[in-house]
């Protein structure tokens, strides 16, 4: 046996300094020349309403394990409604995730014809990101097809103009615009970028009309809003946590903005303003969640238990943020059963415990959905009772897919803030006729309805809430525009 393995050890040997083990010493592909105006393409409503995506996942600094939770975590829930190993290309800087075994077993060389040596991976290989295996992996997207598009999510530390790599060389908007005209062609292309620094990703020959492009900030800034926090970055917990129930793109990078600039907000820091681009001939281009979206909004939370307990140093935090929710933990500890924590990992906290009869579910339900409003983004419920959540294969907790409507139309099955037992009342809402409004109190459950916004806000506030906000204007929800 041992005679049988000595020759294939010796071939990877050999395999692996041909290709410099990292990649390091693979050459750079030829690139495409850029064309200076790229006309626009017609893309037929097919196409936009279904695009197959061919995906790569990038963390290219191993610096900040943000990075690779991210990458992570966008794998998980791709893989949710999915697209498999087959469709997503994965790349990672950290040896963590990425040591020389996994190498040794997944990187083989393929000869193409017409384009000289090139490195492959089998399915569901992490790989290391070095600059010319990046654009090789970009060229191998090969989603020029009809039907097909590409989709880059890149998550780094700016330098140079562009994004930091494993071999401390740059991937430039110049360079990624031509490795996507090479292995996107003229298909609907998404681009992510969370970087400090990143607005120049969104601006010049990278925006192409094919093309739609989200970046964690404009150029030059750098802040809160698209630095690091425990489990990942401001800007891709609320673009993670945007993707799940958006059936378009342009939904997800409103969400997503909302998200930064509301957290930025709650902790007085300036913007660093997420930068968008959405080429003509993509606009209301579908994301792979988009068949689930539209199957109706999510009204239960997922959870699933893990093995650990809740304790008062239990939150996720660095050791300001866990002094600062530390009170909320001990209270939350101590409350009575059954209660519900939901979290950012930005640092909002909130937990519902039973005070008005509520159900397992509804103090479930009711912590995220508070936890929304109060964050501006998705949360995760991280306890139920005295019991953790589980982590996802990518080693944190999953987000909860967004719970709070606050636009639409209203439905006595989605109205949030309330009790369960609550909803005939919006039954009864629903069945008068108009003019009406609704009034909810996101903190104490109490509703109140009137002839217009006024009306009801003064009558929820009557009934001794300080929190009421105008939910919706007839059969309108109008959360959404509230200051």
């Amino acid at each position: 046996m041992f005679r049988s393995l000595r020759p294939l050890s010796a071939a990877l040997l050999l395999l692996l300094t041909a290709c410099g083990g990292r990649g390091d010493h693979l050459p750079m592909p030829d690139l495409p020349v850029a064309p200076a105006v790229q006309p626009s393409v017609p893309i037929d409503a097919a196409t936009l309403a279904h695009p197959e995506f061919h995906v790569l996942l990038t963390a290219g600094d191993a610096s900040r394990r943000v990075y690779n939770n991210a990458v992570l975590q966008m794998r998980d829930s791709l893989n949710d409604v999915g697209l498999g190993i087959d469709r997503v290309r994965t790349m990672s800087a950290d040896q963590k995730t990425v040591g020389a075994d996994v190498y040794e077993r997944e990187i083989v060389t393929r000869s193409q014809r017409n384009a000289g040596d090139r490195v492959a991976a089998l399915p569901g290989a992490i790989e290391p990101p070095t600059l010319a295996l990046l654009s090789n992996r970009i060229l191998d997207l090969a989603a020029t097809a009809p039907g097909q598009a590409c989709l880059a999510y890149l998550v780094s530390t700016p330098v140079g103009g562009g994004l930091k790599l494993a071999d401390d060389k740059d991937l430039t908007p110049e360079i990624l615009d031509r490795a996507l005209i090479g292995g996107c062609g003229t298909s609907p292309t998404v681009v992510v970028v969370s970087a400090c620094d990143a607005g120049a990703f969104a601006t010049g020959q990278m925006a192409r009309p094919n093309r739609m492009i989200l970046t964690a900030s404009a150029a030059g800034a750098a802040g809160f809003g698209c630095g690091p926090n425990v489990g990942l970055t401001t800007f891709d917990e609320c673009f993670l946590g945007a993707v799940n129930g958006a059936v378009t793109w342009d939904i997800v990078f409103d969400r997503t903005r909302a998200c930064v600039i509301r957290r930025e907000k709650l902790v007085n820091q300036p913007t660093v303003a997420p930068q968008s681009f959405i080429g003509p001939a993509v606009a209301g281009l579908a994301t792979p969640w988009a068949d689930a979206a539209r199957r109706g909004p999510a009204v239960q939370v997922n959870y699933l238990q893990g093995i650990g307990r809740f304790t008062a140093d239990a939150l996720p935090y660095f050791p300001t943020l866990q002094a600062k929710n530390g009170p909320i933990a001990v209270d939350y500890l101590h409350g009575p059963s059954p209660k519900a924590l939901a979290l950012t990992y930005a640092g909002t906290v909130v937990w519902v415990g039973a005070q008005r009869n509520e159900t397992p579910d509804d103090v479930a339900r009711l912590a995220v959905q508070r936890c929304e409003y109060e964050s501006g983004g998705a949360c995760l419920l991280y306890a139920r009772n005295l019991n953790l959540t589980a982590a996802s294969a990518s080693g944190l907790p999953a987000m909860q897919p967004p719970l709070l409507a606050r636009a639409g139309r209203l439905t006595a099955q989605t109205t949030p803030f309330i009790r369960d037992a609550q909803r005939g009342e919006i039954a009864a809402y629903l069945a008068q006729p108009g003019p009406k409004a609704l009034a909810l109190s996101p903190g104490s459950e109490i509703i109140g309805t009137g002839a217009t916004p006024a009306a009801a806000l003064a009558r929820c506030q009557a009934q001794g809430a300080g929190d009421c906000v105008a939910y919706a204007d007839g059969d309108r929800i109008v959360l959404a525009a509230q200051p």
